[in-house]
């Protein structure tokens, strides 16, 4: 199934997209604006692509959510609804908001679909 998400940034500018592969376990953003730097600054690419890669996205989504070696996890988790740690899930209920930027994700529901029927033919 893949996911997509809004990037939206100072809550109102979207500003690309975030896919999440469930099946892959794989990420990629497409980003609009080339004018605009971000939200490229946050994946650490600036002007170079309008795409960006799992392993960027990744590392992006690291940074935003609480850390599993966190003293109190336990807590947060219980507080978030959560029985394991999850950095993809932390970052969804917290719909990708942090206190060092403005970027936020938003899910757009039209988008979800799976492709498992097209993936069995092949």
């Amino acid at each position: 199934m893949l996911e997509i998400y809004e990037i939206v940034w100072r809550n109102e500018n979207v500003t690309g997209y975030l896919e999440y592969n469930t099946k892959t376990d794989k990420f990629q953003a497409y980003l609009k604006d080339r004018e605009n730097p971000n939200p490229r600054g946050l994946f650490g690419i600036l002007k170079i692509s309008d795409v960006v890669e799992d392993s960027r996205v990744r590392l992006y989504i690291s940074d935003c959510v609480v850390p599993k070696t966190r003293e109190n996890i336990d807590d947060i988790l219980k507080h978030l609804g959560m029985g394991e740690y999850n950095q993809w899930e932390i970052y969804k209920k917290n719909m990708g908001v942090n206190v060092s930027d403005y970027a936020s994700i938003r899910f757009y529901n039209c988008l979800l679909y799976t492709s498992d029927a097209a993936d069995d033919k092949a």
